[in-house]
């Protein structure tokens, strides 16, 4: 047992021992771990996959203590304008579930963040709780005007939501369900608090898109788990919830978003597509993530090289937490970047974890583009938004594209 982190013995989802290890990426820092100059680095811990033998599920090998990850938080989902648009198409969806379309329904949201989801139901009329265990992210969807409670969900606090507030008509979880330790509480906890004609909600990244298109960059410590649509489909089943439709989400390059109710409704025609294509592709097998692990390494290697094709140090876009992932296994560091730029202002001033390179604001950025040849595009994840916004900014020059598959220059 380390100070922030222990290994696992068995999986987290099915408690088998036999799990296996797929993909090693190094000891790298907690990937939100950016620190100021004059601070401490940030410690290293193993960033492994694993491979549950019996339920298939793929997860990290170590957990970090949940406190160091998300007690301050540095994302915000208002960041981005893909998101922000998302947002509309997402409650418009989710509330065509709600089967008494007359009454005012009551939506809960698990890791609400800044509280830009939640926005959209409240216009449309809705009754709303946010639920986040990050203080400083709470606060702010406070003052935007979010009813936002600064805690982590489990079980034990959905039982005293309902004794409090009553059931939920809609309880959604974006980008969330991946990260939790405590998961058959959550997923408990979830079980509780929807009525009986309620739906839940649940947005995980796309395991099978991590495989196809070389996603290693979203694994992370905050990422436990690395759901496949059988894997999270098992998981929700095991509590007498039935997955009925799938919708596809932009969010982090590809993700699912998986509807589900305590009463058993028809499959939806999209629903047993994806899951015809998933066992096609084979995504739920262990030997296709070590074939996917050799791929990783060739990429890796790839994409140095282009970086370090450059005679000068090069600029950056985006210190998201995938980009750590990528700048730590491409042993990728301030001797090759000069700076990061980041549009989120609490990230500013900071330093990146591992690879040590200085995150600067968009305004000063202009500054390192302004004689740069080329970018290295770390959040190629919202690509057109970002490159739009750099040539209406008088950026001519290219950009270094990681993501996905093989790495080129744009």
């Amino acid at each position: 047992m380390s100070e922030i982190y222990e290994t696992i013995k068995c999986c987290r989802i099915c408690g088998s021992d036999n799990i296996e290890e797929v993909l090693n990426l190094g000891e790298q820092p907690p990937a939100n771990s950016l620190y100021r100059s004059d601070e401490k680095r940030p410690p290293d811990v193993p960033l492994r996959l694993m491979y549950c033998q019996k339920c298939s599920t793929v997860q990290l090998g170590e957990d970090v203590d949940p406190e160091y990850l998300f007690g301050e938080y540095l994302w915000v989902t208002g960041t981005s304008a893909t998101a922000e648009q998302y947002s509309h198409e997402f409650a418009k969806k989710a509330l065509s579930q709600v089967v008494d379309q007359n009454k005012s329904p009551y939506i809960v949201e698990i890791a609400s963040n800044d509280g830009t989801f939640l926005k959209r139901f409240i216009e449309k009329g809705c009754k709303v709780l946010g639920i986040d265990p990050a203080k400083n992210i709470a606060e702010l969807a406070v003052k935007n005007g979010i009813p936002t409670k600064a805690d982590f969900f489990t079980l034990d606090l959905a039982e005293r939501l309902v004794e409090k507030e009553g059931k939920a008509d809609i309880v959604f979880a974006r980008n969330v369900i991946p990260h939790v330790k405590e998961i058959h509480s959550v997923i408990g906890g979830i079980n509780t608090l929807i009525n009986e004609g309620g739906v839940g909600i649940i947005e995980v990244h796309n395991a099978g898109l991590i495989l196809e298109e070389l996603h290693y960059d979203y694994i992370y410590h905050e990422h436990l788990f690395y759901y496949t649509l059988k894997t999270i489909s098992g998981l929700i089943e095991r509590y007498g919830l039935h997955v009925f439709d799938v919708m596809l989400s932009p969010i982090s390059g590809g993700s699912w978003v998986i509807y589900f109710s305590k009463n058993k409704k028809e499959k939806t025609k999209e629903l047993i597509k994806h899951e015809k294509k998933e066992l096609e592709n084979n995504i739920n097998s262990y030997h296709r993530w070590v074939e996917f692990s050799d791929q990783v390494t060739v990429h890796s290697e790839k994409l140095k090289k282009m970086v370090m094709q450059s005679d000068k140090k090069i600029p950056a876009y985006g210190a998201s937490a995938r980009s750590s992932t990528l700048l730590n296994f491409c042993g990728i560091t301030n001797k090759h970047i000069s700076v990061v730029i980041d549009k989120n202002p609490m990230k500013n001033g900071l330093m990146t974890a591992g690879s040590n390179i200085p995150v600067v604001s968009f305004e000063e950025g202009l500054e390192f583009i302004a004689d740069s040849d080329v970018i290295l595009l770390l959040a190629w994840n919202f690509q057109d938004e970002i490159i739009q916004e750099l040539r209406d900014s008088g950026y001519k020059g290219k950009f270094i594209i990681p993501l996905p598959n093989d790495p080129y220059i744009l």
